[in-house]
């Protein structure tokens, strides 16, 4: 992880009192430390801090990927008062414990990991501000004259729920950045905007949104603290006590973040005083002085221009200087009657890179990739970072769709090629899509949907191509909206349904394991595929929500089984590697299997091989606690990935899952038959025991069983069918085994 060191001090002068306290005097103040305290600093010398970003102006990356903001500010300060030496790491939400022992700006109560505490008093305490269109302000004043109007609030702000609850006459529009909030009150789509007031004030002096007046403030506040991790108290003690001396709000602090177009105005009214007492002497030196002045503020306006117009990482044009480029491109071409085509860009798996190896390696490889796709374009074509691992081209002066074609093959061959980074070599690809103005369409914003869909279309097609746009895809993803529009409803309205596959022992002919399989019952489209749905679900952001109520049914269900069937049952249920991401509702089923009294080697969790091949500190750890708690776990589709044993040993996994394209073209002999007998033996010398999915005759099975495979599953011993459907066979298979 990419980190720097922001300061070295020494030890200042340090004394005794008679009170058994040690006395630091820093520059701030006299700082009292107890001897616990005194040698807990001595034995931990540098304390790694975990630091946000785009948070301007508390805590934001510089152009040369430094932290910056109001919160480093204050952490160099502290550093001073307490004699601590901070060491800044990316912040991420999903970081481990064990990567900082602070974090640096915490909104609120809204600390998101549980394992830290806010410091008992805040760095900064502003008023939430009320701010409108100075064209359109219409007798707005106070919070009260908002009532009946539209208001532009951040859908996640920390005085979000309260305004809703105290003054529910308002109109609330809720919002995701700042950007949208301004573009809304520009447009007259709201009357007002309600946000952090310092946050909003630096907003709108760098980006010179002159429309923008600030009319009144509300009765709310807001606050930003530091946390510090719950196990480490004597830090906390300390941090607090250098807060005391420091201050909330430290105006020396604050002052440097206060932008002003008048901020010389003093500077220029002392020096015209001083005509009067030296008149050519003086207007020489505040001609020189505006000289130096109007320089510095042409150097600070190119400065806020490029922040505002370049992405910081990569330094690229952002989408708003996108956006204009654009429209000089169809300007342009309108003129000339020539097209301009556009490429969007995707890294493919580029998330499983920044996973598993980290956000400093992810953020080296975006600035590889974007200077090899600089490199494949001509140098006035347009390359700019789209957001997150997406790139967008523009390209202008081209005879036919070939240029084109050409462009895109050299992109996805440079990207294709590995990237060594930090002495480790990484492999990804792209897939691009593509559309042509004025061909596809004349409109700016339908340009980039379309190019969208064509990425997308290109990687449904395999990944590492490209695709043109073709009108057909706009109604493919006018119905992938509209299913997962439906698929939020049918969460809400509980249109899902378990089935289970039988997975029976292949020596006892027993069931005794099964596998839950989701089923949609959509009240149109019917019966629709988990195929599908899965995967929306997946980019739709409710894979979580479903994955609980999966688990939630299983559970219910297998108390069923255990009751009426047998006590040694087992379930599996499918976990998408997404659920890994932010993993508390998978930690919570611990708790849930205690409360409903089953045991945890009840529930066996199926996941991909690739999740365990780098996995994140937050993977192996979350793992780890649902091991704990009796959970087993098994590797599904083996054998068509990376397919390496050694993994499998080394997470104590219980389970693997030979996929069906290997099953359902054994042979006597053949290369699949070699295979799964191979991974059979080596499987079982680690102590793992397998499953054989996609058994359909009974040849396949009598192989298997003569590789003294564990478990079969396939439509031989039954397809996947209802929980009644489902107890009927257990029921009826049992009657026909022996009595012993």
């Amino acid at each position: 992880m990419f980190v720097f060191i922001l300061l070295s001090i020494l030890w200042l002068p340090i004394a005794t009192n008679s009170e058994d306290t040690l006395k630091i005097n820093s520059p701030y103040g006299e700082v009292r430390l107890t001897p616990n305290e005194f040698a807990w600093l001595k034995n931990n010398p540098n304390i790694r801090v975990a630091v946000k970003d785009g948070w301007m102006p508390i805590e934001f990356k510089s152009e040369s990927n430094q932290h910056r903001g109001i919160s480093v500010d204050y952490l160099q300060a502290l550093g001073k008062a307490v004699n601590v030496n901070f060491t800044l790491v990316d912040y991420s939400e999903n970081m481990s414990p064990s990567t900082a022992e602070m974090i640096s700006g915490v909104a609120n109560t809204n600390v998101k990991n549980p394992q830290f505490k806010k410091l008992a008093q805040p760095f900064l305490d502003f008023p939430i501000a009320i701010y409108v269109d100075k064209s359109r302000h219409h007798q707005i004043d106070k919070m009260e004259d908002l009532h009946h109007k539209s208001v532009a609030l951040f859908r996640h702000g920390p005085i979000t729920k309260e305004i809703a609850a105290n003054y529910p006459q308002i109109k609330l529009v809720y919002v995701d950045i700042a950007d949208e909030a301004f573009e809304k009150l520009r447009l007259g789509e709201v009357d007002a905007y309600i946000g952090n007031q310092i946050i909003i004030d630096y907003h709108v002096v760098v980006h010179r949104l002159s429309f923008v007046e600030k009319i009144g403030i509300t009765p709310f506040n807001s606050n930003v603290s530091m946390a510090v991790r719950e196990d480490l108290t004597e830090l906390a003690s300390i941090l607090n006590k250098g807060m005391r001396v420091l201050g909330t709000n430290n105006q020396e602090i604050i002052n440097k973040w206060k932008i002003s177009d008048y901020q010389y105005g003093q500077w220029i009214a002392l020096l015209l005083g001083l005509i009067s007492v030296a008149l050519i002497f003086g207007v020489h030196r505040i001609f020189k002085l505006k000289q130096a002045i109007k320089l510095q503020n042409i150097e600070s306006q190119k400065t806020i221009w490029h922040q505002a117009n370049y992405d910081y990482l990569t330094d690229l044009p952002n989408r708003h200087l996108l956006d204009s480029r654009l429209k000089q491109a169809m300007d342009q071409a309108d003129k000339s009657l020539s097209p301009v085509g556009i490429l969007f860009i995707d890294l493919d798996n580029f998330k499983h890179v920044n996973d598993t190896a980290g956000h400093s390696i992810g953020d080296k490889l975006i600035k590889e990739a974007a200077a090899r796709v600089t490199r494949c374009v001509r140098s006035y074509d347009t390359t700019a970072r789209f957001g997150g691992d997406e790139f967008m081209v523009i390209m202008s002066d081209f005879d036919n769709e070939q240029t084109l074609e050409k462009t895109s093959q050299k992109i996805l061959a440079e990207i294709e090629k590995p990237f060594q980074i930090d002495g480790e070599l990484f492999y990804i690809s792209a897939s691009i899509g593509l559309t042509i103005y004025p061909t596809d369409t004349s409109n700016p914003e339908a340009l980039f949907s379309y190019a969208d869909q064509a990425m997308y279309e290109a990687k449904k097609l395999g990944r590492n191509r490209f695709q043109f746009f073709k009108a057909s895809m706009q109604s493919d993803s006018t119905n992938r909206l509209a299913l997962m529009n439906d698929l939020r409803d049918a969460i809400a309205h509980q249109q899902f349904e378990l089935y289970y596959q039988p997975i029976m022992c292949m020596d006892t002919q027993v069931t005794l394991k099964a596998e839950a399989l989701i089923r949609w019952n959509h009240p149109i489209k019917g019966m629709v595929s988990p195929v599908v749905f899965i995967s929306l679900a997946e980019e739709a952001g409710l894979i979580d929500e479903i994955g609980t109520w999966v688990f939630n049914q299983a559970l219910h269900d297998i108390k069923l089984i255990h009751a009426q069937y047998s006590p040694d049952f087992q379930i599996s249920v499918n976990v998408s590697p997404n659920q890994f991401i932010k993993s508390e509702r998978l930690l919570a089923w611990k708790q849930v299997l205690a409360q409903q009294g089953v045991a945890g080697r009840s529930i066996c969790i199926e996941i991909t091989e690739g999740l365990l091949l780098q996995p994140s500190m937050s993977v192996v750890n979350t793992i780890s606690a649902l091991r704990e708690s009796g959970i087993q776990f098994s590797i599904d589709d083996f054998g068509t990935g990376y397919s390496a044993l050694a993994y499998l040993n080394k997470f104590d996994i219980e389970y693997v899952k030979i996929d069906q394209s290997f099953t359902q073209n054994l042979r006597p002999n053949n290369y699949d038959a070699i295979l799964c007998e191979a991974v059979i033996s080596m499987a079982h010398k680690l102590g793992i025991k397998v499953i054989a999915e996609g058994i359909e005759t009974e040849a396949q099975k009598s192989l298997l069983n003569s590789f003294e495979c564990d478990y079969g599953q396939g439509y031989l011993i039954a397809r996947p069918q209802s929980f009644t459907a489902f107890m009927q066979f257990l029921f009826e298979t049992r009657s026909k085994q022996p009595s012993n």
